[in-house]
């Protein structure tokens, strides 16, 4: 089984969407498959984790050069100066957005022009049995199709977020960009072979949009958790002088945490709330993130931590009284978050600021979890915080309904799977 797979995040970027395709691509690998991956050279990003490249050995890695935004900024403000990750991160949301809207599909197409002219050059001089694209950022998918319709190959997309169907953060920006970018959608689902899918919600809005028999060529590949990881992690507890509430990742789109500091500023006047409680949010934030926390109230209470690789986030998440999910109640249905199947192995508690119709709740709540309550309630916050509160040290554990999301079961269904859509083609 030979591979072409393509993804523009891919370590040594960090982040949810780079642990995805490395972990799809070290266990594909090891059962077998040869791959090579097209990604892209250096940019300037939120995350980067250099040591999961060690999953990568045998490996062939091809990297394009992009003219995107943040592969343009890292070159203006150089490879190695701090100058570039502070542009980022301390612009605002609103810019962000601004310039994200002025690109055709998305601000990543900069990069299409040598994908597809490295693409070209390995598929002429390689019989690869398939094209696999990770996607977003889903200009990558125009590549991908292009490719594959001009070898004659099976087509394999990844759906790891919705595209035109992602109803709480408008990436569009005007209609006009909004029907272009579904036309290329519909275009690319009736070419692919397989779609993959990584939550159930995500399959079935496709499938309700674009095709209704889209779940006869579908596979759902959840984010899951990697037993792997949590063998050699050392083993580490919460501590006896703090109640702490941690949170990993970023926050962005809609989502915030205004809520839950107004909820723990109300129990503290109420003298309902411990003077050690504390959070600690690890991770590179945006300008609005430090924003928040100053006009929280509550500021002396919160800290924000460095970024960790994704070993230390899983030791850190041990340490934790509480680990924070939020999802805000405008997100689509099959919204999930790939943090929280690495709060369920971890076995601590779980303050879900969640909507309760959304796949997240569904799978908390399969999980044994119960203290769920939307991300604007400051009320219901309040409540489940009370809980955490009485119940500290009655952690829920890991429950055994958490084992057929392993990525490693996950991912040998789905190498059966692409082996027999190899077959049928041939």
């Amino acid at each position: 089984m030979k591979i072409l797979y393509i993804s523009y995040f891919f370590p040594p970027l960090g982040g949810p969407a780079a642990l995805r395709n490395v972990k799809t691509v070290s266990y594909l690998s090891g059962m077998g498959a040869k791959i090579s991956v097209l990604t892209v050279q250096d940019i300037v990003y939120a995350y980067s984790d250099p040591g999961l490249l060690d999953l990568c050995k045998g490996v062939e890695i091809h990297r394009v050069a992009s003219l995107d935004p943040m592969a343009l900024l890292r070159r203006i403000l150089g490879k190695k100066s701090s100058a570039s990750q502070a542009v980022y991160k301390r612009s605002p949301e609103r810019l962000k957005l601004f310039v994200r809207r002025l690109a055709p599909i998305d601000d990543k197409i900069g990069w299409l022009p040598q994908l597809l002219k490295s693409g070209r050059k390995l598929l002429s001089s390689e019989d690869f049995d398939l094209v696999y694209v990770s996607c977003g950022p889903f200009s990558s998918a125009l590549a991908a199709y292009k490719l594959a319709d001009e070898f004659d190959k099976p087509l394999v997309v990844d759906y790891r977020d919705y595209w035109t169907l992602l109803s709480d953060y408008d990436l569009m920006g005007s209609l006009l960009k909004r029907a272009y970018s579904r036309a290329w959608e519909e275009r690319i689902i009736k070419r692919a072979s397989l779609l993959i899918c990584a939550t159930k919600g995500i399959r079935d809005d496709l499938a309700k949009a674009f095709d209704p028999s889209l779940h006869e060529r579908s596979f759902l590949l959840y984010n899951g958790h990697d037993e792997r990881d949590f063998l050699d992690i050392p083993p580490a507890s919460p501590s006896r002088d703090f109640f702490t509430l941690s949170y990993f990742g970023n926050i962005y789109a809609r989502r915030s945490l205004k809520s839950l500091y107004q909820g723990i500023l109300e129990l503290e006047r109420e003298e309902l709330i411990p003077t050690n409680l504390r959070i600690l949010l690890y991770g590179n934030f945006n300008r609005e993130v430090y924003d928040e926390i100053a006009q929280s109230g509550i500021g002396e209470r919160v800290k924000v931590m460095p970024q960790l690789s994704h070993v230390q986030a899983l030791t850190k998440m041990q340490e934790a009284d509480a680990l924070i999910l939020v999802i805000n109640s405008s997100s689509p249905r099959g919204t999930l978050t790939s943090k929280v199947f690495e709060y369920l192995r971890s076995g601590r508690p779980i303050l879900a600021m969640v909507p309760r119709l959304g796949e997240a709740a569904a799978l908390l709540s399969e999980c044994g979890i119960s203290t769920m309550c939307p991300m604007e309630s400051v009320s219901a916050i309040k409540d489940c915080l009370s809980t955490l509160l009485d119940t500290r040290f009655l952690a829920p554990g890991v429950s055994p309904r958490l084992h057929k999301y392993e990525r490693g079961k996950q991912l040998a269904a789905l190498h059966e799977q692409l082996g027999s859509l190899i077959e049928s083609t041939k």
